[in-house]
């Protein structure tokens, strides 16, 4: 099954934007880090990995309204290809959720 989660940080502000049908979209990059340690020198690096993604309708406004650049986010998305007969993928938001706080005004 098709089902991938990620945990990461907005590169960016989500890019909010209307369907020609109406329906809102919302478009993001998230970053995630994976660390090492070499094991000759000790150093240790931190490796960046960049994934586009896509929220629709309720979810894309509620991405757009809530979330910015540097929010940390967590999402449950399913891989597809960004247009028909392009091997470029990109992620469509299924869930998501965050652990940091919102202001409740």
């Amino acid at each position: 099954m098709n089902l991938c989660s990620f945990t990461g940080y907005l590169v960016e502000d989500p890019k909010l934007s209307k369907a020609d049908s109406g329906v809102s979209r919302a478009e993001f990059t998230l970053v995630t880090y994976t660390y090492r340690t070499t094991k000759s020198t000790g150093e240790k690096s931190r490796i960046p990995t960049y994934i586009r993604c896509e929220a629709w309708h309720t979810g894309a406004e509620t991405i757009g309204s809530l979330f910015s650049k540097g929010s940390k986010i967590h999402v449950h998305a399913t891989a597809k290809n960004s247009a028909k007969g392009s091997r470029d993928v990109i992620f469509r938001v299924n869930e998501f959720d965050t652990t940091e706080p919102f202001d409740q005004e």
